[in-house]
């Protein structure tokens, strides 16, 4: 039998001691200097956690959130690459939520297909959800209001380069643990990269759910610009607000009160990220679900 002092020293826990000791490096270090992207990402995380309860389609909400941890969780270790994959998977299934949860019977056919056959081609989902009413404001003349779809096109193209990029820039060069590191340049990149990112997603969820963010309450809406913004992002963000029709805030307010109201009952996902009430009564069929042998 191994002694306790032979598994302390396995190669396994070797590795683990060593990512402990490098994010704790890194806390001291460059890592600190992504703090106003975490902050950014952290609100982007509970808003959509926040919109999540009003949506007929969560899966792709919840698969948003889970980008949000990664990078997070790519950021602490430094490893830049992994964060930008995760940038790009985190507007896919933000693009993809805004396009299915307008359209739930597309999903539940799509839920029918062998997943090998299933096919979506983000940039045609992003140019279909501007067809939405809900992103009018966001298709301005000024600046200001016709900037988000621009800066979600800039944001993918940059995370993509770590995707598909073949110059050194692009590459991973790490050699052991040890040598993962970002220096304070390539660091504040990543910040501020990561923080376009998460501003131009708040308002991107901010307007599709515009009834439940006009529920949430004042002093979080408040800290949310004040922290989990800039300057310009939150110049942008408000000048946009402005521009939303009064009458269709106040329709999407009384139509995320009522789903309130009604959503009581507590409506549980179901494995295909659709919703079901606790009476059985399906707010949108689950194909799987209801099919019997």
């Amino acid at each position: 039998m191994a002694s306790k002092r032979q598994r302390r020293d396995s190669p396994r826990e070797r590795l683990l001691a060593e990512v402990g000791r490098q994010v704790e490096r890194r806390l001291g270090g460059s890592g600190s200097e992504l703090a106003t992207s975490q902050q950014t990402l952290a609100y982007l995380n509970w808003l959509a956690w926040h919109c999540g309860g009003f949506a007929a389609v969560p899966a792709f909400l919840n698969a948003a959130r889970a980008d949000i941890l990664a990078i997070l969780h790519a950021g602490a270790l430094g490893v830049e690459r992994t964060a930008h994959v995760h940038a790009r998977s985190l507007l896919e299934n933000l693009v993809r939520h805004c396009y299915f949860d307008s359209r739930p019977s597309l999903f539940v056919a799509r839920s029918l297909l062998p997943e090998e056959d299933v096919r979506d081609v983000w940039a045609d989902l992003l140019k279909e959800i501007q067809r939405l009413p809900h992103f009018q404001p966001a298709l301005g003349d000024t600046p200001e209001t016709a900037f988000l779809f621009s800066e979600i096109e800039h944001a993918y193209r940059q995370s993509s380069r770590f995707v598909h990029g073949s110059t050194a820039r692009y590459r991973s060069l790490y050699w052991n643990i040890r040598s993962i590191d970002l220096d304070a340049d390539r660091a504040r990149d990543l910040d501020a990269a990561l923080r376009r990112l998460g501003e131009a997603c708040l308002l991107l969820l901010a307007l599709y759910h515009l009834g439940p963010y006009l529920l949430v309450s004042q002093p979080i809406r408040r800290f949310m610009l004040r922290d989990a913004m800039d300057a310009g992002g939150r110049t942008r963000f408000l000048r946009c607000m402005e521009s939303v029709p009064v009458t269709w805030a106040q329709h999407q307010r009384a139509a995320a009160l009522r789903a309130r109201r009604e959503r009581r009952r507590k409506p549980f996902p179901t494995s295909d990220g659709l919703l079901l009430d606790r009476k059985g009564l399906a707010l949108v069929a689950s194909p799987r679900s209801s099919i019997k042998p």
